[in-house]
C-alpha cells in the first residue's frame, strides 16, 4: 500500500521540513512587520507570476530532495542551500506587494545576500554530490555499464531488465570487441513457487542475483533477462574463461542454503546455463533464439551433460527444491 511514509524519506527529515517552512514565515513576518501595501495600480502581475514561479520550483525543488535523499552531508548541504536561496526568492515575491518605508530599507538592500550565500552552499554540496555519486558507481559495477534508466530497474532483483541488457549487447557489437553471452535459468523454480509462495520466490531470486553479481568481474554485466532466468555480458574472454565463469556461477547457485522463514532446514536449488560468442555475423536476437533454443533442449534432457567445453552447461537436475542436491530424498 503507498503511503509518504513507506515511499519517501520524509520521515527522516521532519527538521528539515520545519526548518524550510520556519524560513517562509520568517521572510513573511519580517515583510508584512515592515512593509505597507503598494497600490493595485502599480503591482506588476507580470512580475508577480515570474517571481512566484521561482519560489514554488524552488519549493519543489527543496521537496524532491527531501522525499528522495536519506540524511547524510550531502542532503543537509542542499537543503540548507535551497532555503536561503528561498528566503531571498520570498522577500522578492512579498516586495511586488509591499513598499517599505525608509527606516527599513535594509530589507531591500539584504534580500539578495541570502540566496548568494546559498549558492555558495550548494556548490560545495554539488561537489561533495559528484564524489557520493564516483562511491555510488563504483556500488553499481556488474548492474550497470555506461548508461543509467532507473525505469528498466528490475524491483525484485534490483537488476536492470532484458532490454537494458540486449541494448548493452549491441553497443559492445557495435564497437567491434568480442566477448560472450550467457543466459542462466534457475531449474524448477515453477515448482518453487508453488511449494513456498510468490513472496517467498521473489526473495530468492533477489538473493540469487546478488549472488551472481558477486561472482562476476568488475566489466562484466548482469540482469534479469524474464521470469527466473539471468543474462550475463563477459567482454573481453576466451570461450574457456566464459565457461568457466558460467559454472562457478551455476555451482553458487547450487550452494545457496535457502531456508523458508523459520524453518532452519536449507532448500537448495540448482541452476542450468547456455553460453554464445559475440559475431558480427549474426545478430543479437538470431544469438538469443540459438541460446533460448539450447536451454529447451537441456529441458527436455537432450544438452550436454556438462562433461565437455560446449555451449551447454548443466542438464535438468533431479533434485528438486527443498532437498540438498545429492541426497536420497532427490527425486
Amino acid at each position: 500500500m503507498f503511503t509518504l511514509r513507506n515511499a519517501t524519506q520524509f520521515s527522516h527529515h521532519k527538521g528539515w521540513l520545519f526548518f524550510t517552512f520556519a524560513t517562509c514565515a520568517l521572510a513573511s513576518s519580517l515583510s508584512l512587520s515592515f512593509g505597507n501595501p503598494k497600490p493595485l495600480a502599480i503591482i506588476s502581475g507580470l512580475d508577480i507570476v515570474g517571481e512566484g514561479s521561482v519560489v514554488l520550483l524552488t519549493l519543489g525543488w527543496i521537496v524532491a530532495v527531501l522525499a528522495s535523499r536519506p540524511p547524510g552531508k550531502v542532503t543537509s548541504l542542499l537543503i540548507m542551500g535551497l532555503v536561503f536561496f528561498l528566503f531571498s526568492m520570498t522577500l522578492d515575491l512579498l516586495d511586488e506587494f509591499l513598499r517599505y518605508p525608509d527606516s527599513a530599507a535594509w530589507l531591500s538592500m539584504i534580500e539578495s545576500i541570502p540566496a548568494a550565500i546559498g549558492m555558495i552552499i550548494m556548490t560545495a554540496a554539488l561537489y561533495l554530490w559528484h564524489l557520493e555519486q564516483r562511491a555510488i558507481n563504483l556500488q553499481l559495477r556488474r548492474r550497470e555499464w555506461d548508461y543509467r534508466d532507473h525505469q528498466e530497474i528490475d524491483p525484485i532483483t534490483q537488476l536492470y531488465r532484458g532490454d537494458y541488457w540486449q541494448s548493452r549487447v549491441t553497443a559492445l557489437q557495435a564497437s567491434g570487441h568480442n566477448g560472450y553471452v550467457a543466459i542462466i535459468d534457475i531449474n524448477e523454480f515453477s515448482y518453487f513457487n508453488h511449494r513456498y509462495g510468490q513472496a517467498e520466490g521473489d526473495r530468492y531470486l533477489h538473493e540469487v542475483a546478488q549472488l551472481v553479481v558477486m561472482n562476476l568481474r568488475q566489466q562484466d554485466l548482469a540482469c534479469r533477462y524474464a521470469g527466473d532466468r539471468f543474462a550475463l555480458l563477459l567482454p573481453n574472454v576466451n570461450e574457456v574463461e566464459a565457461q568457466d565463469i558460467v559454472k562457478e556461477v551455476r555451482a553458487s547457485i547450487g550452494h545457496v542454503a535457502f531456508r523458508y522463514k523459520e524453518d532452519t532446514a536449507a532448500i537448495y536449488t540448482s541452476a542450468r546455463a547456455v553460453v554464445a560468442p559475440l559475431s558480427q555475423e549474426y545478430s543479437l536476437t538470431a544469438t538469443l533464439q540459438n541460446l533460448l533454443l539450447q536451454l529447451e533442449d537441456v529441458d527436455r534432457g537432450e544438452g550436454d551433460d556438462g562433461s565437455n567445453k560446449g555451449s551447454v552447461l548443466g542438464t535438468k537436475p533431479g533434485t528438486k527444491p527443498g532437498t540438498k542436491p545429492g541426497s536420497r530424498n532427490a527425486a
